[in-house]
C-alpha cells in the first residue's frame, strides 16, 4: 500500500507530457503509485506514456473520451494510498512537493487537504493563496482558494463521507468539491511554490463558459455561501444577494447598494456562528460593501453617502476623499 496516490488525467498533452510525468517521478518522496487514464487522446499521448517504464506507473489507455471529472473519480475509487494527489498533463511539480506536503498531512491529522502556491511558466511571479485554514475557508466565498493540480487529499475521509467529483460542476468541479470538504476538517496551502502551471489555450477553467456552465458555477458559488451563513436563518433572497455583493462583474445601482447594506447591518446585529471568526466575517462584508461604493459612482453622491449610513463601514480618509471625488464626476470605470 504506498503512502500517495497520484492522479492525472491525460487528453492530448503531447507538448507538455513528457516533463510533467518526468516532474513525479523524480519526486524525492518515492512511496507513490501513479494512476494515468489517457482520455481518448487522438495525438501521441499514450506513446509518451507508455515510454516511461517505471513500475510506479498504472497506465489505463482509453480508446474514447471519458471525460475530465469522470477520470478523477475514477482514479479516486482505483487509488490505495494513504493520500491522494493531483497532478495535470501539463503543469510541473518541483522535486520535494510531495515530501513537504505528506510530512505536513502526516503532522497534523485535523488538515485534509494541502496545496501549494504556484508560479505560472513564464511568469515572473509566484501566485500567492490564503494559506490557513480560516483564511481559506473565508475567501472562498469569493475565489477557489486553492491550484486544483497542487493538492493533497486525505483519502480516508474522501471514502468516510463519499466525497467525489461531482460532472454537473464543470468547470467549477473542483471550487464545488472544495466547499462540501470545508465542513469535515482543516484546510491548508504550504507557503513555497511547490508546482509549476502551464497557461494556455486548452486550460478548461480558460475556456469560454457555455450557459449551462455559467449556471453550474453560480450554483457552486451560493451552495458555499449557503453553507458559511447557515447559522445566520437568511433567506434565499438573502444568499442571492451576498452573491451579488462577491460576484456582480458590473456596477451596482442604488437600491443594490442599499440592500446590500441593510443585509450587512443584520447579518452583523445578529452575532451569529460562522466557520471562521465572525470578526473576519463582518470585516470582509464591510471591505466588499465599501468597494462596491467605489466602483458604482456613476450614480454620484449616493455611492458616497451610502458609506455614512452604516456603521459597520470602516475606511481612512483618503479612500474617502477619493471615493468623493469619483462620485462627484459620476465616474464610470
Amino acid at each position: 500500500m504506498p503512502a500517495i496516490s497520484v492522479i492525472m488525467p491525460v487528453y492530448n498533452a503531447q507538448q507538455y507530457l513528457h516533463e510533467s510525468i518526468a516532474s513525479i517521478l523524480a519526486q524525492s518522496f518515492d512511496d507513490f503509485e501513479f494512476l494515468i487514464f489517457n482520455d481518448g487522446s487522438t495525438d501521441n499521448s499514450s506513446e509518451i506514456i507508455k515510454s516511461f517504464k517505471d513500475p510506479r506507473i498504472h497506465f489505463t489507455d482509453f480508446d474514447y473520451n471519458q471525460g475530465y471529472v469522470t477520470l478523477l473519480n475514477l482514479g479516486m475509487k482505483n487509488a490505495t494510498g494513504k493520500y491522494i494527489a493531483r497532478m495535470d498533463a501539463d503543469d510541473i511539480s518541483q522535486p520535494d512537493r510531495f515530501q513537504r506536503q505528506y510530512n505536513f498531512l502526516e503532522s497534523n491529522p485535523e488538515y485534509i487537504v494541502c496545496g501549494t502556491l504556484f508560479s505560472v511558466i513564464g511568469g515572473r511571479e509566484r501566485i500567492d493563496l490564503p494559506l490557513e485554514d480560516e483564511d481559506i475557508k473565508l475567501r472562498m466565498l469569493y475565489i477557489t482558494p486553492f491550484c486544483h493540480p497542487s493538492v493533497m487529499m486525505r483519502a480516508k475521509l474522501l471514502y468516510d463521507k463519499q466525497v467525489y467529483y461531482k460532472a454537473d460542476y464543470m468547470p467549477a468541479e473542483d471550487h464545488e468539491l472544495w466547499g462540501r470538504i470545508a465542513a469535515y476538517g482543516k484546510l491548508r496551502n504550504l507557503p513555497d511554490t511547490l508546482l509549476s502551471y502551464r497557461v494556455h489555450d486548452n486550460n478548461i477553467s480558460l475556456k469560454k463558459r457555455t450557459p449551462q456552465q455559467v449556471q453550474t458555477l453560480y450554483q457552486s458559488r451560493l451552495n458555499y455561501i449557503t453553507w458559511f451563513f447557515e447559522h445566520a436563518a437568511l433567506g434565499s433572497a438573502d444568499l442571492t444577494l451576498l452573491h451579488t455583493l462577491f460576484f456582480k462583474e458590473t456596477d451596482f445601482y442604488y437600491e443594490e447598494l442599499l440592500m446590500c447594506g441593510e443585509l450587512i447591518q443584520r447579518i452583523i446585529d445578529k452575532r451569529t456562528v460562522y466557520p471562521v471568526p465572525s470578526g473576519k466575517v463582518h470585516s470582509l462584508l464591510a471591505e466588499k460593501f465599501f468597494y462596491r461604493c467605489t466602483t458604482s459612482t456613476s450614480i454620484g453622491l449616493k455611492s458616497f453617502l451610502l458609506t455614512y449610513k452604516f456603521d459597520f463601514v470602516e475606511s481612512s480618509r483618503v479612500a474617502q476623499l477619493k471615493l468623493l471625488l469619483k462620485a462627484l464626476i459620476k465616474y464610470r470605470k
